[in-house]
């Protein structure tokens, strides 16, 4: 079972990389500043999640390399989503609120 911290670690980091998707959504629509902000935020957030709980490194070995080539500013952000989604699926059938839920309600939340 995933103790309950590795679980918000991974579900903040999704949020993280989604930011960096709303953030070349903005760039997109002329939104520079913000976009940039945006990634910044989200790129220090997720270097310090990764100082804290390092496990998320075993799980997805590519994320250190991501950040330091910047890739994750471009495709890197989603195929790290990719990449992480079998394990937040995980997570959430572990949870003891979904225990007795039947698997197919599970899955779609």
């Amino acid at each position: 079972m995933m103790d309950p911290e590795h679980s918000t670690a991974l579900e903040r980091l999704a949020e993280h990389l989604h930011q960096i998707g709303s953030a070349n959504d903005a760039e997109d629509h002329g939104y520079v500043n913000d976009a940039k902000q945006m990634r910044l935020e989200a790129c220090f957030t997720i270097r310090d999640l990764l100082e804290k709980s390092s496990f998320i490194c075993e799980l997805l070995p590519r994320l250190t390399w991501e950040l330091e080539t910047e890739h994750i500013l471009g495709f890197g952000w989603s195929q790290l989503l990719d990449d992480l989604e079998p394990h937040l699926a995980a997570s959430k059938k572990e949870r003891p609120e979904n225990a007795d839920r039947p698997a197919r309600e599970n899955s779609a939340g």
